[in-house]
């Protein structure tokens, strides 16, 4: 599962299981953060037996079973997660202009964060068609970056593994560098949380890919007057996860000198023929490749396509965002067959290509995707600083949200949106964002702050708009088609809110730096309802940036799963 950026995040809904990726990212101790509240009894026979249940995976192939430790383990996180946080959720409709209603006493939580110094066996799957599957158990893993708890060493990447029982902190992986197989860390240009996850050569296990510098030896380096060139690597996948023994491999690209921007790669399925694509910004930022798979071990794909840009020169592209790929294994599939909604099988991804920003709003261009793969002519989108795909009509087609927080580019020769465009969100609903030549009216959202993501909470196959907000926490929109066939109405909002107290580990937290931020969204038990991921970290480096979260609360958007600290993961590989 994919972490989320400020500026561009596109999570959607994966048809069947319903789980999806989170939103890109731009890119501990032995005791609570915190005193626990007692645990109640109720609370805790309810986390227990929902833990030491068994339960058949929803794929319908495998009936998946845990150990009596791992499910106690999980029982006492739920248990203390349950008792110590609450979840604070306001609904109330909207008023003609779609605007928020009446919010009064809604406000951050506070409490105690599980803090697991544990460590459970991570299962070893059979193989998935996740992306977001490490372990190959038929569960979406959540990744999340592990800074080093020793200075001047590169950051850490964990996966914290789905179950029938959703997240048990406790049954994890931490992968480091040398983990990924990537070459000397003295030329690597990406960190190690910069990283994608997709199944590339098809054998059922999650790949770790993502952007490293290669040296270039002396004749490279005095025609090219460079001395390093980024280039993307595979670490492969297998029932032990990613890496571990095995050089990663460089994926070939369309010769010798052609290199790719430091951005992570992005992950979809871009003809639908159920094979995991990846694709990549080139280092002169006006072109990109779609490199289709199956990928050999080699590193390379079954075909590579350049793109010219489709931004018009109107700007270098600065991120790519595709939609999720299907689960073609789930019981109750909306994928499309070659790119078609609706039907069983695999699903195309459009992509959407978005121009290089800082965290203002900028344009954007629709690539649609088919059984041919990416069109080379895109549809322009309304200008803006976040993306998410989703269903949010409920028709059981992909639609586009573009958010704009209300930044502007105030410097010369740069392009604006008019002001009232600011705050919202636009929904481009499916067949309008082809076709139609004016943009959706606007939907306000006054507190957004420019993260978007797509969350089915209740299991119906409608998602709702996760739409992060500058104070902290998420507004959840329910949105119904309007009297405008190309643009939705707000039925229904609620608002999540998490923050730290006002003191953590000893040390004083600021007032306006307590807020949680959304993180992401998946299904990690596989019950069909989206979990919505809110995170926390210390300083300016998180309530700015989004950098170094280490409070994770998992929540179902009524009540917590869990919630947990990540800070102890550092010390799984020191």
């Amino acid at each position: 599962m994919t972490p989320a950026p400020p500026p561009t995040a596109p999570p959607g809904r994966v048809p069947g299981s319903r789980r999806r990726s989170l939103p890109r990212t731009p890119t501990g101790s032995t005791t609570a953060a915190a005193p626990a509240a007692p645990v109640t009894t109720s609370a805790a026979s309810s986390a227990t037996s929902v833990a030491t249940s068994v339960a058949t995976s929803p794929a319908g192939s495998r009936a998946t079973s845990r150990t009596t430790s791992a499910a106690t383990s999980m029982a006492t996180y739920v248990a203390a997660g349950t008792a110590c946080l609450a979840l604070l959720l306001t609904g109330c409709g909207p008023d003609d202009n779609g605007s928020p209603g009446e919010r009064d006493g809604a406000s951050s939580a506070t409490g105690s964060v599980i803090t697991p110094t544990a460590t459970a066996p991570v299962p070893r799957g059979k193989g998935s068609r996740l992306p977001d599957d490490v372990n190959g158990d038929g569960y979406p893993d959540l990744r999340i970056p592990v800074p080093s708890r020793k200075g001047g060493l590169p950051s850490r990447i964990a996966f914290v593994h789905g179950s029938s029982h959703g997240l048990n902190p406790a049954t994890r992986t931490v992968l480091r560098h040398r983990d990924l197989g990537l070459p000397s860390e003295d030329v690597t240009v990406a960190g190690a949380t910069e990283v994608a996850t997709a199944d590339l050569d098809g054998d059922g296990y999650a790949d770790v890919t993502t952007t490293a510098g290669a040296a270039l030896d002396e004749s490279e380096t005095e025609r090219t007057q460079a001395t390093v060139r980024t280039v993307p690597y595979i670490s492969w996948g297998g029932p032990g996860g990613p890496g571990r023994t095995r050089s990663a491999a460089r994926v070939q690209l369309t010769g010798p000198d052609d290199g790719v921007d430091a951005q992570r790669p992005t992950v979809g399925d871009f003809n639908g023929d159920g094979h995991h694509d990846l694709a990549l910004i080139r280092e002169d930022r006006r072109s990109l490749l779609v490199l289709y798979g199956p990928f050999n071990r080699a590193g390379k794909a079954a075909r590579t396509v350049p793109y010219t840009s489709p931004l018009d020169g109107h700007g270098e592209i600065g991120d790519l965002i595709a939609d999720t790929i299907a689960d073609t294994a789930g019981d109750d599939d909306h994928g499309g067959d070659g790119g078609a909604d609706g039907a069983d099988g695999p699903r195309a991804t459009d992509l959407v290509v978005h121009t290089v920003n800082d965290n203002d709003q900028s344009g954007s261009v629709l690539l649609p995707a088919g059984p041919h793969g990416l069109s080379h002519e895109g549809h322009p989108l309304r200008e803006g600083n976040s993306i998410a795909f989703g269903d949010f009509d409920g028709d059981g087609r992909r639609d586009v949200a573009v958010g704009d927080s209300g930044t502007r580019n105030d410097e010369p020769g740069g392009e604006t949106e008019r002001a009232d465009i600011g705050k919202t969100v636009s929904v481009y609903l499916k067949g309008a964002a082809r076709t139609a030549g004016s943009a959706p009216r606007p939907l306000k959202v006054p507190g957004m702050s420019g993260t978007l993501a797509a969350a089915d909470t209740n299991g119906d196959g409608t998602d709702e708009l996760a739409v992060s907000l500058g104070r902290g926490g998420v507004e959840l929109l329910t949105l119904r088609r309007g009297s405008h066939a190309t643009a939705p109405r707000v039925a229904d909002r609620r608002l999540l809110t998490r923050a730290a107290p006002a003191s953590v580990d000893g040390k004083a937290v600021r007032k306006g730096e307590r807020a949680a931020r959304l993180y992401g969204v998946a299904d990690f038990d596989h019950d069909g309802k989206d979990e919505v991921v809110l995170a926390w970290g210390r300083g300016l480096a998180f309530s700015r940036y989004g950098e170094r979260p280490e409070w994770w609360w998992i929540t179902d958007g009524k009540a917590d799963k869990t919630a947990f600290s990540s800070k102890p993961f550092a010390a799984d590989k020191d």
